[in-house]
């Protein structure tokens, strides 16, 4: 006989609890293609798996002392969060200005990756690497609205939503009607917390942020360098600006009544931002001196309130961490039934979370900017060189302004290409720009 022995009597472990850490990436991943999609905010009512893990990661969001505590971590952009930036661009090479940008932004690396899924026209000549070159012919887009509004699309997969919701609401209904009331209850808090999140998180507007130039700016006819990979844009400076300095962003409505979206998150790297305040006339340059004694100072030009920004989805996500230790607790102290019933919306809930994970959230971005951009086929064409010289001459010739520009330097593209300084390739190139 062994040493000793343990005796369990009533108590049995159940391990049916913890089956909400698990599901967590799928959930995760489901969400963050939750704003390209109409209707998908509301129909995020079932008893979703991995709530922990969700609420861990959506509370950084909130931005205040309390919720910088619970939910620790970097404070980032909604944007940025839901990975719509952050992305880094190639470089940008601008044949009129001559401004170079070692690294350009997130429209900019999508537009790259578009070029890179072209098959392109093979080029006939001598093969020894080739290079894809792009022309996109970029269009007019309205200089009265920088800021534009993306409206969700229309998608079948909302149809699909139905199986895990009545799975759901049928497994809280059977828990109910055997008066397993632990298992009922937590179905239903379950079924609450995720369709509260979805329609919290999925409520920020989606929009597109270009970039105003100058009227007297000169076209901004340039090139994005990704290898082997080449870009050249033509078009008008505020509509290349777009995709190399433009980004999408994230609005939320203030939770508060009578609260100001932030202008941090509007903001163009490179760019000034616009500012109220300097339209008022200088005439008043003692105004903070006149506030009464108890109010708070007005806020110095630069800086950012703090506000208890999202506040919202702090709480759904803190809803959902309470969510996961009252399963911890509850669903052992349920009968067998009430705990298959909860195991089965959980199943039905993580796959569909599966299917909205399979869901290629870079790819939908890449139509969303062609589409905001009026980009179709036909304003992009693609070569395939089979040297690097051919490609430079290539690009050298299409950047090539027709008005005689005095800013047009071809040997500083040419050098772009190849930037050798050996006397086989000075020849070369002083043999080519004659």
């Amino acid at each position: 006989q062994p040493p000793f022995e343990i005796h369990p009597g009533n108590f049995s472990l159940n391990v049916s609890g913890v089956a909400g850490f698990f599901g967590g990436d799928e959930a995760i991943s489901a969400i963050q293609t939750i704003h390209h999609y109409k209707a998908r905010r509301f129909l995020g009512w079932y008893n979703s798996p991995g709530s922990w893990n969700v609420g861990k990661k959506f509370g950084k969001l909130a931005k205040s002392r309390f919720w910088d505590g619970l939910f620790p971590g970097p404070d980032e952009e909604p944007a940025k969060f839901f990975e719509l930036d952050g992305k880094q661009g190639p470089k940008y090479v601008a044949s009129r200005s001559g401004s170079i940008l070692e690294y350009t932004g997130h429209l900019a690396y999508l537009i790259m990756q578009k070029s890179k899924e072209e098959l392109g026209k093979q080029v006939k000549g001598r093969i020894s690497k080739r290079n894809k070159v792009t022309i996109i012919k970029t269009q007019l887009l309205p200089k009265e609205a920088p800021v534009r509004e993306i409206p969700p699309r229309r998608g079948h997969h909302t149809l699909v939503a139905v199986l895990p919701i009545a799975v759901s609401f049928t497994a809280c209904a059977l828990c109910g009607w055997i008066n397993d009331w632990f298992c009922f209850s937590m179905i239903l808090l379950g079924i609450v917390s995720s369709g509260l999140s979805s329609l919290v998180i999925g409520s920020a507007r989606l929009k597109l942020q270009g970039v105003n130039s100058a009227p007297t700016a000169p076209p901004g006819d340039g090139m994005l360098m990704d290898g082997d990979d080449i870009v050249l844009l033509l078009g008008r400076e505020e509509d290349v600006a777009t995709i190399t300095r433009g980004r999408f962003i994230l609005e939320y409505d203030p939770w508060e009544p009578g609260e100001e979206p932030s202008e941090k998150r509007s903001e163009v790297p490179g760019e000034e931002p616009s500012e109220k305040p300097s339209e008022e006339p200088d005439e008043e340059p003692n105004t903070k001196q006149s506030e009464k004694p108890g109010e708070q100072p007005s806020e110095k030009p630069g800086e950012e309130p703090i506000r208890d920004e999202y506040a919202a989805i702090g709480l759904c996500s803190l809803l959902l961490v309470i969510q996961l230790l009252g399963q911890l607790l509850l669903i052992p102290q349920g009968t067998l039934f009430g705990q298959i019933m909860f195991l089965s919306s959980f199943a039905a809930s993580w796959m569909y979370n599966l299917y909205l994970s399979s869901i290629d959230n870079e790819y939908i971005q890449e139509r969303l900017v062609l589409k905001e951009l009026h980009l179709e086929q036909k304003h992009m064409q693609t070569y395939v060189f089979g040297t690097r010289t051919a490609a430079a001459v290539f690009a050298c010739l299409m950047l090539q302004p027709t008005d005689n520009d005095l800013g047009f330097e071809p040997e500083s593209i040419i050098r772009n290409f190849i930037p050798n300084d050996t006397q086989v390739w000075v020849t070369w190139r002083k043999k080519v720009l004659e």
